[in-house]
């Protein structure tokens, strides 16, 4: 087995070159489509990548930094929601450990490897964990965030509403109310070919408006929504009073899964609640028009998610050690240390 770690461009390349036909995706998060659009527009100058092969149609996205010299991680950064193997119901174990035993070998020089954010529950959390704990690697985790998400449960937006806190119903009803008056009111939510340029400088125009901090990759969101629009993904929502975009949120829907991937509003306008507004008629959109299984508030513990959402659960991260080198024998003692403190201490 090799492995070559290249630059994004020449990743991005190789990904088309590999027939993904027959790739169950679970998650869109877990696509070839995602993961090449990450490596193409959200990738560190000094970004270098490579796929494993870690069973037959079954890879593992890997990659390398000056913002972790030494060590290597899953192809993820803070766009991503949750990282996993690509194709995980067709890993090869065996393939798997030959893959870790490779990463840890002295001619490489990796010293550490990390997989974030991770489902603890799942194939790739364990497989990935065996494989490393075999090969040699010394195996630890650790707590990423807290990720809000609801069930439908096959039941209607009149269902789900009915189930949520009295103060947001009470909110919202007030925020439509208001917004209805107000003759320069427009909603549009657009899902997939209706997708314009101006729809995405208008999310571009709210968020720049917003709290929130400036994009560190600003080609990713755009790209993000063009590469949605043609995968039929595409679920953007925009607010516009008097001719100006007040409010934008960004949704995916695929595999059955509605993911709240970005959100945003103008602060000037936000004793009008638009915000509320517009997740209330994308939450109807996705549960009485696509008939999602689960929604996702994906990356956060923010305490205003747990009223539209119903259910908690952890994202956690894989850490290993290569005992191979002193760094990582330092780095593995620290770790179980502090584990070991927070566990007494706690």
């Amino acid at each position: 087995m090799s492995l070559a770690f290249v630059s994004p461009i020449t990743f991005a390349r190789q990904l088309d070159t590999i027939d993904f036909s027959s790739v169950r995706i679970d998650d869109l998060h877990f696509s070839p489509q995602w993961i090449q659009l990450l490596a193409l527009t959200a990738m560190p100058v000094s970004a270098e990548l490579a796929l494993g092969i870690a069973g037959e149609g079954c890879y593992l996205p890997l990659m390398t930094s000056n913002d972790f010299p030494g060590g290597v991680h899953g192809l993820s950064n803070f766009y991503s929601p949750l990282f996993s193997l690509l194709n995980e119901a067709q890993v090869d174990l065996r393939m798997l450990v030959e893959l870790a035993g490779l990463l840890r070998h002295r001619s490489l020089g990796f010293h550490e490897a990390r997989f974030s954010p991770m489902d603890p529950e799942s194939l790739s959390w364990s497989v990935i964990r065996d494989a490393f704990s075999q090969a040699g690697w010394l195996m630890g985790d650790y707590f990423i965030f807290g990720n809000w998400y609801h069930r439908v449960d096959g039941k209607s937006y009149a269902d789900y509403l009915q189930a949520r806190p009295s103060q947001l119903r009470n909110t919202l009803a007030r925020a439509e109310r208001r917004l209805a008056k107000n003759a320069g009111y427009l909603m549009r939510i657009c899902t997939g070919r209706d997708l314009h340029d101006a729809d995405i400088d208008a999310f571009v125009s709210v968020y720049s408006r917003s709290w929130k901090k400036p994009e560190p990759y600003p080609e990713f969101i755009p790209g993000l929504c063009r590469l949605a629009a043609r995968e039929g993904w595409l679920r953007l929502g925009i607010i516009v009073l008097d001719g100006r975009p007040v409010a934008a949120q960004l949704w995916l829907v695929g595999a059955g899964k509605a993911n709240i991937v970005k959100l945003a509003y103008d602060q000037e306008y936000a004793k009008t609640s638009a915000g509320t507004v517009l997740t209330a008629a994308l939450m109807r959109h996705v549960i009485d028009v696509d008939r999602v299984e689960e929604i996702d508030y994906l990356i956060g513990d923010d305490a205003y998610k747990r009223d539209w959402m119903s259910c908690r659960r952890e994202r956690r991260g894989l850490i290993a050690f290569n005992p191979s080198f002193l760094r990582g024998l330092i780095g593995s003692s620290r770790h179980f240390a502090g584990k070991l403190k927070r566990r007494f201490l706690g």
